[in-house]
């Protein structure tokens, strides 16, 4: 399953209609680097054929600011900046329409119709911090 699509009408992500995926190995996930920032700027991307922001977060101190594209729309712009968000920050850099270098993946839980609810952290949780 790639890029996630938003199809209120067959709920492809309801929990009823999902397979368990096919074991990976503890290196597998441990390979990822998922890390907590903050949202720092939210700009709309009209670019994009689906609804997307253009996302900046701030990773902390070693690792800096990152920029990401992100079909979380179902949220406001003003509900995101200063939100703590998580995401895997060593996929690989994408270009995307208009020249956007997307950074790191955004990590959220999808509601049955692909709809993005972002994970909740702490206020206390410090930027930079590793997800285990």
């Amino acid at each position: 399953m790639g890029q996630h699509e938003i199809d209120t009408d067959n709920l492809p992500y309801h929990p009823e209609k999902l397979l368990r995926k096919e074991y990976v190995g503890v290196n597998d996930y441990f390979s990822l680097d998922i890390r907590v920032g903050k949202i720092i700027d939210v700009l709309q991307y009209p670019e994009m054929r689906k609804p997307s922001y253009k996302i900046q977060v701030d990773f902390g101190p070693i690792i800096g600011i990152l920029s990401s594209s992100a079909q979380i729309t179902n949220y406001s712009r003003s509900d995101l900046v200063d939100r703590l968000v998580v995401g895997a920050i060593n996929l690989g850099e994408k270009t995307l329409p208009g020249g956007f270098i997307s950074q790191f993946l955004i990590l959220g839980a999808l509601d049955p119709d692909g709809s993005v609810n972002l994970l909740e952290l702490s206020e206390n949780v410090l930027l930079g911090s590793i997800v285990a």
